[in-house]
């Protein structure tokens, strides 16, 4: 009755019966999972959670803010709460069963210059969503929505332990070599440097776990992320947070999103009473396990990927030319593979893909290899990059279904009308200069469609699609920068554009495994590479990935690119008294699959099988059946700590996984370092909690978990371990 009478007021201070100067209280709202306090005065919100358990949170002054184009070239920012004058005192609405409120901001003027702007939370009992609707008589566009501003979120452990509190920062996309960062919430240095996350961020405990987990759920238009600081006073000791936390939609930069060109103006959409532009939903949780967040956060996506094709399984085994042969790759190194992997059948890999990765040979002169799988009960595979133009000779043409196209004519452009360059190509040493074609172009989508159909007429069942966040690059193929398909307005709709109509012209008849790519949208995808390319020694790359972006298992298969026996760098390393140096990344042939092993998606090979002592090693190492029969429960780990914090290369030492099916739960430990190691593991702070013993699956070596369940591991130089708990 109190919290009705509350409502009611506030509800009556927005009427034209009671002026704004008699409501000088907040008005407070009550969902299940969280509470919406409203402050008249400055517009701002406090969201703060209802019931926290192990952790919860406060948002402080939440506003929103927009642009917009007001004309000649010229844009505007406004706020919420830093333009509170422009906007009427805001009206809180809920539904009956209070798990879907609004806050509704209405501006003062009526000349239609500004749109109103509504703030809906939405409780779905686990988490909550935001988005934000801006809502306007007359059309209007904008090219960035910062969802919710917030002065601090201050999160609170119910924990007697200070808590060490972190953050990982998401990359954009896999190339350039990006990796996950761990940084530390208390650190004084992370409280002046601003951080920056795509899509979404975990904020959490090392300590007790406890944590919030916020990030954006559709990628259809927008590209999202977080900016903030830090928060590292006016804290209590259980307390830890960060300030002037921003959630964007138009994330945008030369090193956030690979853009040259500011992202693309939205337009509204007209509807029978209004024009409305929609942010993407934000998701909010708060959880006991931060980990546990982000694989809610996975499935929470809006739009969900594909099943697997018929007859094909989790995982994805078999060999791929990019490894050893890479360009040269002959048809006579894929049939080898294809006899190799034949002769792994009974010990794992049964149903072997063999794939053709970038390769100089004709496509007529690949689709032969479909003979030879077939007659060894595997699949075929080969490689395409849709959104890519690997050469600077702009005045070359092509011609398709009957069109002959000029090269200038395909590329992405900006406003000015010149070029973009693919910009991960700069960082090449030397820098290339090659191209991002416009997926909305219908001479780029006949291009991508041809070899689809011709791959598809071989009898191809896998194909690897490759530098395709250059598809997703703000600018189009027109002179002025816009995309040649004109309701296409920002790089993340051409990329849905193009990418969706590949995979609606597939029809599941092939497996979608996406290589260089951002991290979302996915959905049109079966798998997708969790790094740059690492299939040699430097283990600890790859691993880093699997850290941060594990909870993708949720979408997709996790592609932990090769396991490389014969080769240790993806260059020969010259002069030769570098190597020493360089080979202090390298680890042994043993965690090189246990790095395959721990992904639980794609398990591929990847040395030249004309060669006989790469085959002999290959045989050695991907020989293991008991190894392999994990790798075949396609069952991805996840960290059981996380890594030290600041460094631009880490990853943790430690992974684990329980399968759903058994119970059974599996432990790796690699050891970066190139000295033996003493590592220390609490089983108290795995799954396998209560284990009284171990065995190694490498080995079949079995030993007793110490009193007390804390065990010391003598892990190898550069080396790693797999252990089955019992």
């Amino acid at each position: 009755p109190i919290l009705r009478g509350i409502i009611s007021a506030m509800r009556a201070c927005n009427s034209l019966l009671v002026t704004a100067a008699l409501c000088t209280f907040p008005s407070v709202l009550a969902a299940p999972s969280f509470t919406v306090t409203v402050n008249p005065e400055n517009h701002g919100l406090d969201v703060s959670s209802s019931n926290p358990a192990s952790v919860g949170f406060v948002f402080s002054t939440m506003c929103s803010a927009f642009s917009l184009d007001v004309g000649s070239g010229t844009s505007a920012e406004y706020d919420t709460c830093g333009n509170a004058d422009l906007f009427d005192v805001p009206v809180v609405t809920s539904s009956d069963d209070d798990s879907i409120m609004e806050v509704f901001h209405k501006p003062l003027s009526d000349d239609r210059s500004l749109p109103s702007v509504t703030q809906k939370f939405t409780d779905h009992g686990t988490h909550f969503t935001l988005e934000v609707i801006l809502a306007s008589s007359a059309p209007f566009k904008s090219n960035y929505i910062g969802v919710a501003k917030v002065s601090s979120l201050i999160i609170t452990t119910n924990s007697e332990e200070k808590p060490d509190p972190k953050a990982i920062l998401v990359p954009f996309d896999n190339d350039i070599i990006s990796m996950y960062q761990s940084r530390s919430l208390s650190s004084a240095t992370d409280n002046l440097l601003p951080m920056t996350s795509s899509y979404v961020a975990p904020l959490y405990d090392e300590v007790t776990r406890a944590g919030v987990v916020i990030g954006s759920l559709e990628h259809t238009t927008w590209k999202t992320g977080f900016r903030m600081h830090a928060k590292t006073f006016g804290l209590e000791d259980s307390q830890y947070g960060v300030r002037n936390l921003e959630a964007v939609a138009g994330l945008n930069g030369l090193e956030e999103t690979r853009d040259w060109v500011e992202h693309g103006w939205v337009e509204s959409l007209d509807t029978d009473e209004s024009h409305i532009l929609r942010s993407p939903r934000f998701f909010v949780g708060e959880f006991d396990d931060w980990r546990d967040g982000m694989e809610m956060y996975a499935r929470s996506q809006v739009l969900k990927n594909p099943d697997l094709p018929d007859a094909v399984d989790k995982p994805i085994v078999g060999w791929n030319s990019w490894g050893v042969t890479q360009f040269p790759t002959t048809l006579e190194n894929a049939v080898a593979a294809s006899g190799v992997m034949k002769g792994l059948e009974d010990v794992g890999f049964e149903g072997s893909f063999i794939d053709f990765d970038a390769v100089t040979i004709p496509f007529s002169e690949q689709a032969k290899i479909v003979e030879t799988t077939n007659s060894n009960a595997q699949r075929a595979g080969f490689y395409s990059a849709p959104w890519s133009y690997f050469s600077d000779d702009l005045d070359a043409t092509v011609e398709c279904g009957g069109s002959t196209y000029k090269q200038f004519d395909l590329v992405k452009k900006g406003p000015n009308g010149k070029p973009l360059k693919a910009v991960d190509k700069l960082f090449q040493v030397p820098p290339g200069t090659n191209y991002a074609y416009d997926p909305t172009h219908p001479g780029v989508l006949c291009l991508a469609m041809d070899l689809m159909q011709e791959a598809l007429d071989a009898g191809m069942k896998l194909v690897k699609i490759d530098f395709i966040n250059w598809g997703a690059m703000e600018g189009g193929s027109r002179a002025d920068g816009s995309h040649y398909e004109s309701s296409v307005k920002t790089g993340f709709a051409a990329y849905n554009y193009g990418m969706e109509r590949i995979a609606d012209f597939i029809d599941n008849r092939m497996v979608i495994s996406l290589s260089m790519a951002p991290t979302f949208p996915n959905h049109f995808a079966h798998a997708r590479r969790v790094g740059c390319d690492q299939m040699y020694g430097g283990v600890e790359f790859t691993m880093n990935q699997l850290w941060g972006g594990w909870w993708q298992k949720e979408m997709l298969m996790l592609d932990p690119d090769l396991m490389v026996f014969n080769k240790d760098y993806i260059i020969d390393v010259k002069p030769d008294f570098l190597k020493p140096y360089i080979n202090e990344f390298k680890m042994d042939a043993m965690s090189r699959v246990n790095k395959g092993v721990v992904h639980g998606g794609l398990y591929l090979a990847g040395d030249d099988m004309t060669n006989t002592t790469s085959v002999e090693m290959v045989e050695k190492w991907l020989g293991n059946e008991r190894v392999n029969a994990v790798a075949r429960l396609a069952s991805p780990f996840r960290a059981i700590d996380s890594p030290v914090d600041g460094k631009l290369l880490v990853a943790p030492n430690a992974f684990e996984t329980r399968i759903q099916d058994t119970g059974e739960v599996y432990i790796a430990i690699f050891n970066y370092k190139s000295k033996d190691i003493s590592f220390e593991l609490d089983l108290a702070r795995t799954e396998a909690k209560g284990a009284v013993g171990y065995e190694d699956v490498w080995t079949g070596g079995v030993g007793a978990v110490d009193e007390g369940g804390v065990m010391t591991f003598q892990v190898g130089a550069a080396s790693s371990m797999l252990l089955k708990m019992t």
